[in-house]
């Protein structure tokens, strides 16, 4: 676990909370934690990759996350329903987008999975990592939560291979070592004309700027999203009396842009991938064997 993770997700953690529920929240010292007991009673866990591999969790007392959900809904919260599990796991993948955007300004790209929830006393989070992770304590007036990271720094052979278990071989060269020596020579393929060629050629070329300019699109539309997100925002923070009907809204309005940016982003990383990838490799990838595919 590298320390330097500590301050994005204690950042990303006020600030949530702060935004979110109307709550301040007080940190403690982070400590070592060793063994898997979840230090609250509703978990919500995050897988992530990229420059940075590991997984996030966020562990809340029951009263803590039913006094968040009851601030963030303006009502009485008092049992764990769908809702508060809901809530949970929203709230775990926003404390890590804030905590991923700290890290991109460290020049590390990361990203995030579907958070999954866990509940229940004295339940287990195991991270992605075999490791131990660091716990960052934090008390509300509603209860305490804890922030448990476990990640460190992906090197790149790791992100260029390992990363989505997939390695780009050519299935030829995997079969190779299985044909006979004296194997024949292969018949020769179709004959390709001039003409036949300049044709796939111009089609292709075709292909790549329709992709080239979905991929501007797409940039576009981001950028503009990210604006208003940021406007809006402002509009927050300009406005520290704003009734509670409007805050709630505007608050919102900020969650609605936060899934419609991170869709955005997986959509351009999608295309990025795709467009680096040869038609052998689309035709033919090599899935790497993992604990969920062997």
């Amino acid at each position: 676990m590298d320390v330097k993770f500590i301050n994005p997700f204690l950042n990303g953690a006020l600030e949530v909370i702060r935004t979110m529920a109307f709550m301040e929240a007080v940190a403690a010292k982070p400590y070592l934690k060793k063994d898997d007991t979840a230090r609250g009673d509703v978990s919500g866990i995050i897988g992530i990759t990229g420059d940075a591999t590991g997984s996030l969790a966020i562990s809340f007392s029951e009263d803590c996350i039913c006094g968040i959900v009851g601030s963030m809904l303006g009502e009485t919260c008092s049992e764990t329903t769908k809702e508060v599990l809901d809530a949970a796991g929203e709230l775990t993948n926003m404390i890590s987008g804030v905590a991923r955007t700290n890290l991109e300004k460290m020049g590390l790209q990361v990203y995030a999975a579907i958070p999954s929830v866990v509940f229940g006393k004295n339940h287990t989070l195991r991270h992605i990592l075999n490791s131990p992770s660091i716990v960052i304590p934090f008390s509300t007036d509603k209860g305490n939560f804890f922030v448990d990271v476990c990640i460190r720094t992906t090197d790149a052979r790791a992100r260029s291979r390992e990363t989505y278990q997939v390695v780009n071989r050519r299935t030829a060269d995997l079969f190779a070592p299985l044909l006979p020596k004296t194997a024949a020579e292969p018949a020769p393929g179709p004959i390709v004309t001039e003409a036949a060629a300049l044709n796939s050629g111009s089609e292709k070329g075709e292909q790549e700027q329709d992709a080239k300019n979905r991929r501007e699109r797409l940039k576009e539309t981001l950028d503009a999203m990210i604006e208003d997100r940021r406007n809006t925002q402002k509009v927050l923070s300009a406005q520290p009396f704003m009734s509670r009907e409007e805050r709630k809204k505007l608050n919102g309005k900020i969650a609605r842009y936060d899934r419609k940016i991170r869709q955005l982003k997986l959509d351009l990383t999608a295309l990025e991938i795709l467009s680096k990838l040869s038609i052998d490799d689309l035709d033919s990838p090599v899935i790497k064997k993992n604990h969920q595919n062997c």
